[in-house]
């Protein structure tokens, strides 16, 4: 699931929990970290003190500042804690990841002198950091920092929910006076990918001291949640965050990266309301917005003092269905799923919800990819008669009856029209019901009553077996009720699903354990074409056996100013750091 704001959220039911709860309240924890000499309105106009002068900067004796128009508020400005796009975007600049991922969805080394190749089999690597870079309070980066940073996350009393984007790292230890060795379980070839989202910054040794009770996914607060002064080392520093209303930051004299910060000052104000935000944007009192709406793309793209940007998105469209056997429940039968899977039209939902700014799924991955089975790009996804076959083989030729719940706002119940309509000319009679974030992520990871539910996930890391493992792979983390038995399971959850395949290598309860010991062997894998091929079998048999259904990936959407220059826009990553505002 997501929000606007929510990226991977990979972790367990209760943090899920705890998400619902953050995203369903009205407003997010906040502070001042110092005094900015002004404040901005949640509609983005300035209030006092501040100048917005457009000219560049060092060219007169005023601030520069870029004014940019995020959609959500942060959660938590601690980097082991935060999930958020929102927290994402402006922590990015506070702090500096390891292993950085370029807007062209390339590594390239951060914090460290170079993007390491594995050693001892695949079950470590060594990372070296670069010298001379400095913490905001001034002083030095060591390797000791590093090992806290590292170490908070991986020490399970912290309920960091970024964890799970250190797979089978089991342990640090220092190698050398600015070199750290992480320790994997097993084999493990695209660690430094994972990286890119689980080490979004080194801080202070001891930087966080105890834990407390806070918001978001975690539950949990550090020293660093709502004032992280003096901790980052990233190209602009902290001043203050209000709740409600906006974070300012400014910039980093002393930065590391040459040719950042080009400008004084970021303001991000919080403007959920997608009209306001354009009409801000419109007007110039906002240089940036993080997401326009397909419907006013096209529009927006024709005003002469705006540039505009499409690029292919990371957000994926999805119907999730309940696996579970329960009660009156249609998706445990695999045939109606199937029917389902083949009785939806995906383009006319692009066209219709999305004016055509996207691409239709074949399967969980991008389309277009080397990483996308070429059996199921040759497959026709919209085919009503096999969906009325599928119907005949569940045993219901004529049809049955479900219900698709699907978040307010945004455009989800606009996709479950849509689908309902479409369902209804094969006999499937859909109810469509719209609720609030919290309650259905409530429904879907804490009962078994629901059958299908119109969401969307965002993809953070450009690696299709990433995707495999936290769209499916865990038991307690799983969008559609798909479990084998086993220790971590809670008890109110049945193991579920189909069988593993006939030709299956080995003795598995049923085809989630099998589709788990097969991902691992992709992820241990440091053969690519090895990786392909397991990827491209597991992606065949989620689609074979209807496990979800996919939908599109939508285009992110963004505009600016012309006077803002060097921003740089990428499917996973944008690039803020570069950033300079002229005429």
């Amino acid at each position: 699931m997501s929000d606007d704001n929510i990226t991977e959220i990979n972790m367990d039911r209760r943090q899920f929990i705890a998400a619902a709860s953050a995203v369903g309240a009205t407003a997010f924890a906040g502070c001042t970290g110092g005094d900015a000499g002004g404040s901005g309105g949640s509609d983005g106009t300035e209030t006092s003190g501040g100048s917005t002068d457009s000219s560049s900067s060092g060219n007169s004796g005023e601030t520069v500042r870029v004014n940019v128009a995020l959609a959500a508020e942060p959660w938590n400005f601690d980097p082991a804690l935060w999930t958020d796009t929102a927290t994402s975007t402006i922590g990015g600049l506070i702090y500096d990841e390891v292993i950085e991922l370029t807007p062209d969805s390339e590594l390239q080394p951060g914090l460290v002198t170079e993007v390491p190749d594995p050693v001892d089999g695949g079950t470590a690597f060594e990372y070296t950091l670069r010298e001379g870079i400095t913490f905001h309070n001034g002083d030095e980066v060591t390797v000791e920092d590093f090992k806290y940073s590292v170490d908070w996350i991986l020490n399970p009393d912290n309920k960091s929910p970024v964890k799970s984007r250190l797979p089978f790292v089991e342990g640090t230890e220092i190698v050398g006076d600015r070199t750290l060795r992480l320790n994997l379980s097993q084999p493990f070839g695209t660690l430094n990918w994972w990286l890119t989202r689980g080490l979004e910054g080194i801080v202070p040794e001891g930087s966080r001291g105890d834990t407390a009770d806070g918001k978001g996914p975690s539950g949990l607060a550090t020293d660093l949640t709502q004032d992280p002064s003096g901790a980052g080392t990233g190209a602009f520093k902290f001043v203050e965050w209000k709740s409600g209303s906006h974070v300012l930051l400014e910039k980093n004299e002393d930065y590391w990266k040459e040719g950042a910060p080009a400008v004084d000052e970021f303001k991000f104000d919080f403007i959920g309301e997608d009209s306001t935000r354009l009409a801000n944007l419109r007007s110039g009192q906002l240089d940036l917005t993080d997401k326009v709406p397909p419907k006013d793309f096209e529009s927006l793209s024709g005003q002469p003092d705006i540039t505009t940007e499409s690029v292919p998105g990371n957000f994926t469209q999805v119907l999730y269905v309940n696996l579970m056997e329960s009660e009156g429940n249609p998706m445990s039968n695999r045939h109606n799923r199937r029917a389902v899977l083949f009785g939806i039209d995906r383009e006319e939902i692009l066209d219709e919800v999305f004016y055509g700014q996207g691409a239709v799924q074949k399967g969980p991955w991008y389309p277009d990819s080397d990483w996308t089975s070429p059996k199921l790009k040759e497959m026709q996804m919209y085919d009503p008669e096999k969906a009325k076959k599928e119907l005949e083989l569940a045993g219901n030729p004529d049809g049955f009856e479900m219900d698709i719940i699907a978040t307010k706002g945004s455009w989800f119940k606009d996709e479950a029209v849509v689908i309902q309509n479409q369902l209804s000319e094969i006999g499937i009679e859909a109810s469509v019901t719209a609720v609030d974030k919290s309650t259905l992520l409530n429904q879907v990871y804490s009962t078994d009553t629901w059958h299908a539910a119109m969401e969307d996930w965002a993809q953070s890391i450009p690696v299709a077996t990433s995707w495999l493992d936290a769209g499916y792979a865990d038991n307690n983390h799983n969008h559609n009720n798909w479990h084998h038995p086993s220790d971590d399971l809670e008890d109110i959850y049945a193991p579920s699903g189909p069988a593993a395949p006939e030709d299956a290598d080995g003795d598995f309860s049923n085809g989630h354990e099998w589709y788990v010991s097969k991902l691992r062997e992709a992820q241990a894998s440091t053969d690519e074409q090895v990786q392909k091929e397991i990827v491209w079998e597991l992606e065949e048999y989620l689609v074979e056996h209807g496990i979800q259904i996919d939908i599109a990936y939508v285009n992110k959407l963004e505009a600016w100013r012309n006077a803002v220059n060097d921003y740089d826009v990428g499917t996973f990553q944008d690039n803020y750091r570069f950033v300079s505002k002229g005429e």
